[in-house]
């Protein structure tokens, strides 16, 4: 029988780590904060910059040219408490569910926990699509929820991953992935080009036979020890170049980008299931563009990929990836479940134009829907996150609550489903906790878990999504 995790219980996370018994690793990203702040610095001063970006303006000229603090904070509270939610007509106004996947269409979730229950009950396969910001860059949150499905459901095979590292931090848990330096890395975010970044929101291009990646089954855990097709997912494009393709060590075939139009393309190389490595490096004919490998079996389970992207926000899918591409992507991974978890980089700004977030937030869902008319929706919300106060302390940035209000009113009319992360977790003040914790659960940037809490958090989510299953399950019963 699955655990519930009851939020009001105090002792929760120290238990947890008690049954996990994990050393004090860390996930914090060494320098991480100041490139952020750098990169929101660079895309606030943007748009003022470039006329045709005005509407993507966070702050008014004055505080850009150095209104006071005093005159900004003021400010930003009339802002804040102009936009109550739930005062303004027209507005749903959302009960909370403290712990759980609130649902108020009662159908968000459906054909996700169809095809569950199918795979829990024949050989059928499900599959997840998790986006979101630098919290699960490095798969510690995402990897709890995907090994907790995958021991439950079945092992289905680890996913999909990145060609190469556009971060030095970014990793995967259950799966073998290396990759040369000498690809060139294009991460999803405000820029020039052709917006083509694939299913995980980066690209890598390169066009030396000193470029390679390569992708396998763990060596060891629990799950993650069985391949049966490596799904290549790369650019077709005029004057595309040639990558070669090993199956352990031995070349098994040559695979040509050429193209006379551009589009997402993609090559399955199938291998007796079982341990299994693939290397894929360009032959040195022309340039390969390349967007990561989905490893899959043939039999029953769950794969559940982990999207992350450094500094991402919900702007970037809904005007920074090319929308025929991103539908292209989704149409082809079949995900029955997205995941859409950001708020952590929105929140540094505490004068965020949330109209702007509203319209951006129903666009990707349209676009999601547009690609995927029967895929479930679930918005997960930002963690917690906090920032230093007068004295030194630790205080929750006051912009995540009010994402959070967004994003449970904008999920219900959208007919999606929500989770709190925020209050699962322990609510305002949980960072600052954390933080004090030993082990620690919270990085010394406030945002970033380490090992443990992404376990913790990871958890949370997975028994929302299953006390919600078996909700289900029982409503099918009668």
């Amino acid at each position: 029988m699955n655990r519930i995790v009851e939020i009001s219980d105090p002792a929760r996370p120290t238990r947890m780590l008690a049954e996990r018994n994990q050393s004090d690793g860390s996930y914090v990203l060494l320098g991480k904060t100041a490139r952020t702040l750098v990169s929101f610095l660079l895309l606030a001063i943007l748009p003022y910059l470039v006329p045709g970006l005005g509407r993507y303006r966070i702050l008014p000229a004055s505080t850009m040219l150095g209104t006071s603090a005093k005159e900004s904070a003021r400010e930003s509270a009339s802002q804040a408490g102009k936009a109550e939610l739930g005062s303004r007509a027209g507005q749903t106004e959302v009960e909370p569910t403290p712990g759980g996947v609130e649902d108020l269409s009662g159908q968000a979730l459906e054909h996700f926990f169809r095809a569950l229950h199918e795979t829990e009950t024949t050989e059928a396969q499900t599959r997840v699509c998790h986006y979101g910001d630098s919290p699960i860059t490095n798969d510690g949150i995402t990897s709890t929820v995907r090994r907790k499905l995958q021991l439950r459901f079945g092992d289905a095979g680890h996913g999909f991953v990145l060609a190469a590292r556009p971060w030095a931090w970014y990793q995967h848990a259950g799966v073998y992935h290396e990759a040369a330096s000498s690809w060139n890395s294009d991460p999803m975010f405000i820029s020039k080009g052709d917006h083509l970044f694939g299913l995980g929101g980066a690209s890598f291009t390169a066009d030396s036979t000193s470029a390679s990646a390569s992708f396998g089954t763990a060596e060891d855990g629990e799950v993650g020890r069985l391949v049966s097709t490596f799904d290549i997912y790369f650019l077709a494009q005029p004057g595309g170049g040639d990558f070669e393709i090993d199956i352990d060590g031995v070349p098994q075939a040559r695979v040509s980008t050429s193209s006379e139009s551009v589009k997402s393309s993609f090559h399955e190389v199938r291998v007796p299931e079982g341990p299994h490595r693939m290397t894929l490096k360009p032959a040195g004919n022309g340039e390969v563009r390349v967007f990561g490998v989905a490893l899959e079996t043939s039999g029953r389970g769950v794969q559940y990929d982990s999207l992350g992207v450094n500094g991402a926000f919900i702007g970037l899918l809904a005007h920074y990836i090319d929308e025929q591409h991103w539908a292209e992507q989704l149409r082809h991974r079949r995900p029955d479940l997205v995941i859409i978890g950001y708020g952590a980089n929105e929140s540094q700004f505490e004068r965020l134009p949330m109209d702007q977030y509203e319209k951006d937030t129903r666009e990707v869902i349209r676009r999601i829907r547009s690609a995927l008319p029967d895929v479930s929706i679930l918005f997960v919300g930002p963690m917690d996150r906090g920032e230093r106060g007068a004295g030194g302390k630790v205080l929750t940035r006051p912009m995540i609550k009010k994402l959070i209000a967004y994003q449970r009113r904008l999920a219900a009319e959208s007919g999606c489903a929500f989770f709190d992360t925020f209050t699962a977790m322990g609510g305002e003040g949980t960072v600052a906790k954390w933080r004090e914790a030993r082990p620690r659960l919270m990085g010394g940037d406030f945002t970033h878990p380490t090992a443990q809490g992404a376990e913790i958090v990871g958890t949370l989510i997975y028994d929302a999504m299953m006390r919600a299953y078996e909700q289900y399950k029982e409503r099918r019963q009668h």
